[in-house]
């Protein structure tokens, strides 16, 4: 806890980082509609037609159960234009491996903007993660913190790595099935152990919040670290 009239930390453990980042049903049903195409088009190959009839009638399901749970379905949206966008590559192309186009290219920008982000000193993660642990983006002021963050981000860029490094010889040796299925892998589990790294790199520095009237009154008062 902090002095009174200083900012709050909030409860911050790995679920909070999951839930920071968009959760993992969200990133659930971004993989299942890729799992559906492969799998059906293991069958039908070379007809795509009906595998990706089938990814978009599941990507349609996901959000119709989403409408009628009344939860946020922003992301569901959001990963249901993804799934429209990448049929209409395919139709457009004739390649049935360009369903996973926009999954390369979505990587490979997130990898970017995690590292440059870090280099200069204002880690996406940290932007991310600052409104849950109550921070905002005071971690700026401590440079445990911001190497920590640093780290973080380090992590993250290895996840966006590492999905690229194993997706993109498969897209280029036209691996539809294969993409697919690591996709499984490379997705929810990849994901959680990320935000696991995470967790356990930041809870080893502790949190450093400033009171607003230490900041308006005294813009060189120390740190107050809560107990």
């Amino acid at each position: 806890m902090t002095d009174s009239g200083n900012n709050e930390e909030k409860a911050f453990d790995t679920s909070s980082i999951v839930d920071a980042l968009g959760g993992p049903r969200g990133l659930l049903e971004s993989t299942i509609p890729g799992v559906v195409f492969a799998t059906v088009f293991a069958f039908t190959n070379p007809n795509y037609t009906i595998a990706l009839a089938c990814a978009l009638g599941v990507a349609v399901v996901i959000l119709i159960v989403a409408l009628v749970q009344k939860r946020s379905v922003q992301q569901t949206i959001s990963g249901f234009i993804g799934v429209a966008l990448t049929a209409g590559i395919v139709l457009l192309t004739g390649r049935a491996r360009d369903f996973f186009l926009v999954g390369l290219y979505r990587n490979a920008f997130w990898l970017a903007a995690h590292a440059i982000t870090g280099l200069v000193r204002w880690p996406l993660i940290a932007l991310f993660l600052g409104p849950f642990t109550g921070e905002g983006v005071q971690w700026r002021k401590d440079p445990a913190r911001l190497r920590a963050y640093q780290w973080c981000g380090l992590v993250w860029i290895a996840v966006f790595a590492i999905r690229l490094g194993v997706q993109l010889p498969l897209f280029r040796k036209d691996e539809v099935v294969a993409l697919g299925l690591v996709g499984i892998v490379l997705g929810l589990p990849l994901f959680l152990a990320a935000c696991a790294a995470t967790y356990l790199i930041l809870r080893r520095v502790p949190i450093t919040l400033r009171s607003s009237t230490d900041e308006t009154d005294d813009p060189h008062a120390p740190p107050i670290t809560p107990g």
